[in-house]
């Protein structure tokens, strides 16, 4: 026993090591305000809409248009090859640009950024925007803002995931040794509040009780939180096996906090732990299925305001081309005492997930997988837009909400850097198709190697020299209007 206490004290948290303000330390605010900023160019490029045809279960053989977008290309000095779940900030931010501030996720130098007054230049032209670096934290993937009550930002829930356990290694003073979890943070607590794992859903993984959690997301009108705790090889044998999957459970977890804003961060779960379906089983990696890698609150019953969707993107195997992914929509409710209960759940967007890349069942490993990634539900309430990370059909698609159809793949940004791959890694939006002022964010990580190894490659001379650097890169994508293009290949 004594041998493993000190071995657990190697990993112990050591809060706030990582997790701190942007720069200057002390100044800057999670809004932006008082940080070193930059002048930055996001490209103008064109992403093809492909329209699924639902009778004959494939694509149209033309593009139906194009939308479009702008990009920019991480480099050494940022996020290099990953970056993860964006979050747009609504229009009343906008105020005279083009497009709300947004923050990303720089997941592999452990940074929050921030990009605001961004500024179009007309049709075909570059974005102008500042780029601040608003926070560093362990691994961050996605992020929730929390507001106060006339709804300005106070902080932000992100969530920590680190597979690999060591962070900042090469930063001696800042080095900490744990998996992640979910952060408040905020202007008024330089070192962060842990949120998750808490004393009402404290497990954890084993020694460390810290927990690789890729998405949060929660929903405003019950205060319930939810995190998705994924490994980016879960479902792969030898490294997720039984044993593996008992010490360290992917699993979906909830919280419920007494109200979305600073105060209950501060004071933390009311309740909270692993969510069950309406039959008692627990939402945990099923082999054939996966685990909940991505997920999004949806839209709350008109009716009855203690009732929402959440649909969860199940994801299993670390292979960029073969694997296993869906989607499953869950209602959920509010309980009189205050805890959550699951009504139902069905399953989501079959054409995307089967259909579209040829599965012959629906489970299991497939050569040929979709790899399902993200989720966000726009404004109309119609649709449900779904991110794709997987060689086959890597991209973002838009699914009718009630009946999970396939209408529209994006296609054109996993190509757009030579010699890269950039694949998606997490989305999020303001508006719908076909409104003035919508846009879709998408962030993709990238590698050079897809259809045989995709991992994480840091910037060093020996990378460069092998060509091994790749290249994640945030898209800015204007939903508005689906262009079209005359019979000379011109925009019109």
């Amino acid at each position: 026993m004594k041998g493993l206490l000190s071995i657990a004290s190697l990993f112990s948290v050591d809060a706030g090591k990582v997790c701190n303000t942007g720069t200057p330390h002390g100044k800057c605010s999670i809004t932006g305000e008082g940080c070193d900023w930059k002048q930055v160019e996001f490209d103008a490029l064109n992403l093809t809409v492909m329209k699924w045809d639902k009778q004959a279960k494939k694509y149209e053989d033309k593009p139906v248009g194009f939308l479009e977008a702008h990009a920019i290309v991480g480099t050494e000095k940022d996020w290099q090859m990953y970056l993860h779940g964006p979050m747009i900030r609504p229009k009343r931010e906008q105020g005279e640009f083009d497009v709300p501030p947004f923050y990303v996720s720089a997941t592999f130098t452990n940074e929050m950024y921030r990009f605001e007054n961004l500024t179009k230049q007309g049709r075909g032209k570059p974005m102008k925007a500042v780029q601040k670096m608003v926070s560093n934290v362990v691994a961050p993937s996605t992020s929730y803002a929390i507001e106060d009550d006339d709804g300005k930002m106070t902080g932000m829930l992100i969530a920590e995931g680190q597979p690999f356990l060591a962070n900042s290694m090469l930063h001696p003073a800042h080095t900490e040794f744990n998996f992640g979890g979910v952060e408040y943070v905020s202007d008024s607590d330089p070192h962060c509040d842990k949120v998750f794992p808490n004393k009402h859903d404290n497990k954890g993984s084993f020694l460390t009780h810290t927990d690789v959690v890729n998405t949060v997301s929660c929903h405003p009108d019950t205060h319930i939180c939810f995190f998705t705790v994924w490994r980016f090889f879960d479902d792969t044998m030898p490294m997720h096996n039984g044993l593996a999957q008992k010490l360290m459970p992917d699993c979906l977890h909830y919280c419920v906090f007494e109200g979305l804003d600073e105060a209950s961060m501060k004071k933390g779960c009311l309740k909270g732990g692993v969510v069950e379906y309406e039959d008692g089983n627990r939402v945990c990696s099923t082999k054939g299925v996966g685990a909940v890698h991505g997920m999004t609150v949806a839209h709350t019953d008109k009716e009855d305001p203690t009732k929402f969707d959440i649909f969860l993107v199940m994801t299993g195997g670390a292979q960029f081309v073969g694997g296993e992914s869906s989607i499953r929509k869950v209602g959920c409710q509010k309980t009189k005492d205050g805890d959550l209960k699951v009504l139902k759940h069905e399953r989501f967007g079959r054409d995307l997930f089967e259909a579209s890349v040829g599965r012959v069942s629906p489970d299991g490993m497939a050569p040929l997988d979709a790899g399902g990634d993200h989720a966000w539900p726009d404004d109309s309430g119609k649709y449900l837009w779904a991110s794709t990370f997987r060689y086959g059909n890597s991209g973002v698609h838009m699914l009718d909400y009630e009946t999970g159809e396939l209408i529209y793949s994006v296609l054109g940004m996993a190509d757009y850097v030579p010699h890269n791959y950039a694949y998606s890694a997490g989305i999020h939006g303001v508006g719908q198709l076909g409104q003035k002022n919508s846009h879709l964010l998408t962030a993709t990580s990238a590698c050079t190697a897809p259809k045989s190894a995709c991992a994480p490659i840091p910037y060093n001379p020996i990378t460069k020299a092998l060509d091994l650097e790749a290249k994640g890169i945030m898209y800015a994508i204007d939903i508005s209007e689906i262009l079209s293009m005359d019979s000379d290949n011109v925009l019109v």
